[in-house]
């Protein structure tokens, strides 16, 4: 990552996480550019507007329960487009259920990682953002 601009993509509806994470993300990485939407399909809606001159998307993370299109539905439709074959996606969410992460992961997802409950450990999630934005599936 280091002569790319990062550009990172959130989908996370519960508005307390989505004030925490952009608060950890302007802390930790003030250079990046990211949008936060609200749910799935604002997500997809953001990615078929972007302009021909927006930066190369580097990270997705969903949240994986979110009411309009969850994470997974998400996921899915993103992985039809050969664009975001290869986008490392990564599902954040407090489901712990084993058949959630395993549809996830089936559907195309590079990694789930369980929600923290506590800041600093999300912030921790944060810290490994670039690391996981090379992961390749």
């Amino acid at each position: 990552m280091k002569n790319k601009s990062f550009f990172l993509l959130v989908a996370e509806d519960d508005p307390d996480d989505r004030y925490i994470l952009e608060l950890l993300l302007k802390k930790n990485f003030p250079n990046w550019e990211y949008n936060i939407s609200h749910n799935g399909q604002d997500l997809l809606t953001y990615v078929a507007n972007l302009p021909e001159n927006s930066p190369e998307i580097s990270l997705i993370v969903l949240d994986i329960n979110m009411p309009l299109k969850d994470g997974i539905e998400t996921l899915k439709e993103l992985r039809t487009n050969p664009k975001y074959k290869q986008l490392p996606i990564v599902g954040f969410s407090t489901a712990q259920e084993k058949t959630i992460m395993e549809r996830f992961l089936k559907a195309g997802g590079t990694l789930y990682l369980q929600k923290p409950d506590r800041l600093s450990d999300i912030e921790s999630v944060i810290l490994r953002l670039p690391e996981i934005a090379e992961f390749k599936i």
